[in-house]
């Protein structure tokens, strides 16, 4: 924009002080910004009464208010570049999460060229399930009814398509998972544990890929590093079979209904009141078990899961831990047997112990003999 005073050498000096130079800096000022200001002024200099001329003290005000006006000016871009800064190194934190393991709630599916990214909740019994899933807007685009559903982990099965059946727009949808399990439909969050194996963006946004479920960094409840070095630097799942390893964290596996290995070992001091607890792969918890003092003894003790939940449901095939835990506090359940297979689950390899029929993964091996 250009502003002259024709005639008038001092108005004109003043004008050319206050040029822009910056053409890309022009184009962004709108109606009140620094150059509509200046042709004010300049405007009101121009027609003023000469018999009546502007006081002194007026002409120096209006250009105190200019500066003040500049200088908000010059912070709007300094907080606009700020904005930038953090998004790009928030970018840089979700990238920070790739190869660790976390726990988060998630509550998204991505849908790009058609392709739905995975969407799953858990059920602790059986219920009949709806999911509603919403657009950017909090408007409904679809609504499923996969109907009664046994208890476990479900993946979401939506085929990208609205309520009219038509293909929805790429983006990013929420879904809202409702069960009746006999007490009327509630709302059940989801959350997901695993290692994050990249970042997706959507909409400026950056999410954490997990088996293919989208979590947003926001919703993290937990971030683990994952140990990549294992003792005698064994490199594979293959250089353990045959060989003998220690571990506190054996697995349960489930599978056609029946659970693997034998009973569930823990050692006692002296005969205690014992709690135990199984959960599954996701945390959730599977079944209570409360042991009296006068069941238990001193040294080697054991129980034996027949499979059951506490809702009186056989629990769905998967993989489960359990914990142990006393009037004094937990106790560990370490196993020490030999490698005698490797068995893949979900993607990831386990050690399968030869005697119990524990499955140990790699990270969690303490020694090997």
């Amino acid at each position: 924009m250009s502003v002259s005073s024709t005639g008038n050498r001092s108005l004109d000096n003043i004008t050319n002080s206050y040029q822009s130079n910056d053409k890309e800096k022009s184009e962004k000022n709108d109606a009140l910004g620094q150059d509509a200001f200046l042709t004010m002024l300049v405007a009101q200099l121009q027609n003023q009464d000469p018999l009546n001329p502007m006081d002194g003290t007026d002409f120096s005000a209006q250009l105190a208010e200019f500066s003040q006006l500049e200088q908000l000016m010059n912070l709007n871009e300094t907080m606009e570049s700020l904005t930038s800064t953090l998004s790009e190194n928030s970018d840089e934190d979700a990238v920070s999460y790739i190869g660790k393991q976390i726990t988060g709630n998630v509550d998204v599916m991505n849908v790009e060229e058609g392709t739905v990214s995975g969407g799953f909740y858990n059920l602790s019994q059986p219920a009949d399930v709806m999911i509603n899933i919403t657009d950017a807007n909090g408007n409904t685009v679809k609504t499923l009814y996969p109907g009664q559903m046994s208890a476990g982990s479900h993946l979401i099965k939506w085929d990208g398509t609205d309520n009219n059946r038509d293909a929805v727009e790429d983006g990013t949808y929420k879904y809202t998972v409702m069960a009746n399990s006999g007490r009327g439909f509630e709302e059940i969050p989801a959350t997901i544990t695993g290692e994050v194996d990249g970042v997706a963006y959507n909409n400026g946004t950056s999410y954490l890929v997990v088996q293919g479920i989208l979590v947003d960094p926001k919703s993290l409840l937990s971030v683990v590093d994952i140990e990549k070095d294992t003792p005698d630097s064994v490199d594979s799942a293959m250089a353990y079979l045959g060989r003998t390893i220690s571990s506190d964290a054996p697995i349960v596996l489930v599978e056609d209904e029946a659970v693997s290995g034998g009973d569930f070992n823990f050692n006692l001091d002296k005969e205690e009141n014992v709690t135990i607890r199984i959960f599954d792969a996701h945390d959730n918890l599977v079944k209570i078990v409360d042991l009296k003092a006068e069941d238990t003894s001193s040294g080697e003790n054991s129980y034996a899961w027949d499979g059951m939940s506490d809702s009186g449901h056989k629990a769905p095939d998967g993989l489960y831990y359990y914990t142990v835990r006393t009037d004094s506090g937990f106790i560990p359940t370490p196993v020490s047997e030999e490698v005698s297979g490797i068995k893949t689950v979900h993607g990831t390899q386990y050690l399968v112990l030869s005697e119990s029929g524990r499955l140990v993964a790699p990270s969690k091996v303490t020694e090997i003999y």
